[in-house]
Parts: C-alpha cells; structure tokens; sequence
C-alpha cells in the first residue's frame, strides 16, 4: 500500500500562557515593526482590552488604531479598511478581537503591499499577488479559529465569500486568557460549539490527512472537557486557555482539510435570516453528522469523536458508537442552552425548499462532504433541522 503525501499550511509562530500578553511588544519588535495599524471594535475598546495591548506595545512602536470592525463585515467594509491600512504606512497589523477581526486583519495586511490590487481582486483562491506585511493575531473568543487559517470571509451580495492565501497566515498567533475571561456565557457556548463543527467537520472532511486529523481529535476532545465549565464557569482561566487551543486547532484543522455540509447549510440560513454563524454552525452539526454516518468510512470515525468526548463506547459496534457522537452533540445544545432547530429561530417552514437549492449551491463545501447531496437531499436533511 502506497504512502500520500499531505501538506499542511499553519501560522509561523504561537505564542501562549496565562500572561501571553505581556510578549506583545517583545513579537512585534522580533518581526522589525516600527508602525503597528492596530486593527479592533468598539467593544475592545469599550471592555478594556485594547488597553492591555496598547501598553506594551508603546514602547516599541508607533500605533494607528482602528476600531471600526463590525461583525460580518462586507465588501464595502473591507475595502474601507483597505484604505485606511494603505495610508497608515505600517509594516506591521495587529488584529484583537473575534473571527471578523482576525479576518480584516489579514486583508488589512494585504492591503499594504498590494495597493493596486482591491479587496474584490482578492477573492477566490490564490488571488493576493504579494505577501503583505508582518502580522499579529490575538482572539478574544474561543471559536472561530481564524488566527490559525489561510481564509478572510466576507459579506458579498448577501453571500459569505473566502479570500484564500497563504499569505493570509499569521507570523505571531497570541492566546492568552486574559483576552476571553470577559465572554459572557452565552457567547462562551456558541463560539466553543462552533469550534466543535469545525473540528468534526474538518475531521469527517474527503480532503482530511493525518496531521488534521490529530489537530481535530485533540479540539474534540479539549472542548468536550472544557466548553460546559467555561459556560459555568467563565472566569476560570485554565479553562479559558484550553478553549482558545482548541479554537486554534479547530482553526490549523479546517484551514488544511476544510469543512464540509454543515457550513453549506448555516452559510445559506444564516446569511438570509442574519442568525450568528456560530449559531448557525452548531444547529447544523449534529443533523450533519447524522446524514453522513450512512457512509462507512463516518462510522468508524463518528466512534473516534464519541471515544474523544469521554463515551464509553467499548463493546458497542460502529454504528452505535458513532450514534453516541451524535447524541452528545445534541445534549450539548441543550446544556449550553442553544437552538436545536430551525424552527427555534423562526425560519419559515416554507422557505426550506428554496434553502435547500441555495445550500446544494455550495459547492466549495460540498465537494468534501462525504456522502454526496442532492437537492432533495438537503431538503431533507433542512426539514429535519427544521422540525429536530
């Protein structure tokens, strides 16, 4: 039997621990920055932690801020940001905050070095013709894991669109506790569930290698230990730690293998009824997992997931393990007190099946799902998201 050959893309550099934070100045002085554009929001802002980078990176550099980020950010909005990134003449950006954050970062960055080029000429895959300047990526939530990937998603006519790069990885990957100690309980829930979709995803992927695999396996199991005290317990910091590595590994293993029909779905309810994509993610997961544990090949790994989240699955075949996966999912939902379905946030029965024909639209997705879908199929599999 012969042995493929994989590649793996990653961030050059991550930097974490209890106090990472307090590295700042010293990273960003190791990549030779002299004019950080500093790219955040207003509740950054507002909550203090902007504050804690600020410090040490004033002995080092000089800094423009902007913190203009809005959640699902657009076209336009990227290509406001580009501008501004242009005229800072940095040649360093540091990004602080969630995964739209983490994403105009990376453009910002792009921006830079590439001033003939705008955002709409970086959609698609491999279009940013040079590499942008260095740059630094601290999350605030443990979910997204768009530190650790290769895309910037924006809004475009409704739609979420992938900017894929090399060149959109980050140089210093920072975690620290400190940045997401301040989640609420609610958000604590829906982005740790939305790092779970990626990692199962990612893991259930055709395009999976062993290397995502392994980074997979260890977010599943992480989150599986940690997402129900974080929830409960939202100022314990070793807990928060352990979040945010999983969130990154989620993130190293979906930006490598990719995800599959789950996100085909949420991307396609969620944009048209505006619901959060971690919502939309983790309402999706467990109906997904059910569609595909018809194919072999998910069954053995679904039992690997339901070994990782802590079920005893010793004696039981394939196919029973793999329905503990699915179930622990699901409890998952309801113990962090998230929708099961989509009649939860009223999405209109009757529109299921023009959903059905914009998610089958989703080919980026789907062509690494395992089983094949089909419009009926993603009705069907919409109605039983629908009804749960």
């Amino acid at each position: 039997m012969g042995i493929n050959t994989f590649g793996v893309q990653l961030p050059r550099r991550i930097v974490l621990g209890d106090r990472a934070e307090e590295e700042i100045g010293a990273e960003a002085k190791g990549l030779g920055a002299k004019r950080a554009f500093v790219v955040t929001d207003e509740t950054m802002v507002k909550i203090g932690l902007l504050e804690k980078v600020e410090r040490p990176l004033k002995e080092v550099v000089e800094m423009e801020i902007y913190d203009k980020v809005e959640s699902e950010p657009t076209l336009d909005a990227a290509e406001k940001i580009a501008v501004v990134a242009r005229a800072a003449k940095c040649d360093i950006v540091i990004g602080l905050g969630g995964g739209s954050v983490m994403d105009m970062a990376k453009l910002a960055a792009a921006a830079v070095t590439n001033p003939l080029q705008p955002v709409s000429a970086f959609l698609g895959a491999n279009k940013v013709t040079n590499p942008g300047v260095s740059n630094i990526l601290i999350p605030t939530t443990a979910g997204t894991g768009a530190e650790a990937t290769p895309y910037a998603l924006i809004i475009v006519e409704g739609k979420k669109k992938a900017i894929a790069s090399p060149y959109n990885l980050a140089d210093v990957v920072l975690i620290s506790p400190s940045f997401t100690v301040s989640m609420p309980a609610e958000l604590t829930a829906s982005t740790g569930m939305d790092a779970l979709a990626h990692a199962i995803e990612a893991f259930l992927s055709l395009a999976a290698n062993p290397l995502t695999d392994s980074f997979a396996l260890e977010a599943i199991r992480k989150i599986a230990d940690n997402l129900e005290t974080a929830f409960l317990h939202c100022d314990d910091r070793d807990v928060r730690l352990n979040m945010s590595i999983a969130a990154m590994l989620g993130g190293m293993a979906f930006g490598n293998a990719g995800v599959i029909a789950g996100h085909a779905a949420a991307h396609t309810f969620g944009a048209r009824y505006k619901i959060p994509h971690s919502i939309a993610t983790s309402l999706a997961l467990p109906y997904i997992m059910e569609y595909n544990v018809q194919e072999p090949a998910v069954k053995t790994r679904l039992a690997m997931v339901a070994r990782e989240m802590g079920e005893d699955i010793a004696g039981l075949t394939e196919e029973e393990a793999a329905s503990k996966a699915i179930l622990r999912v699901k409890k998952l939902l309801e113990v962090l007190k998230l929708p099961g379905r989509l009649a939860d946030l009223d999405v209109p029965e009757k529109d299921l099946s023009d959903l059905a024909a914009a998610m089958v639209k989703e080919k980026g997705y789907l062509i690494r799902n395992p089983r094949k879908i089909e419009h009926s199929d993603a009705l069907t599999i919409l109605r039983r998201m629908w009804t749960g």
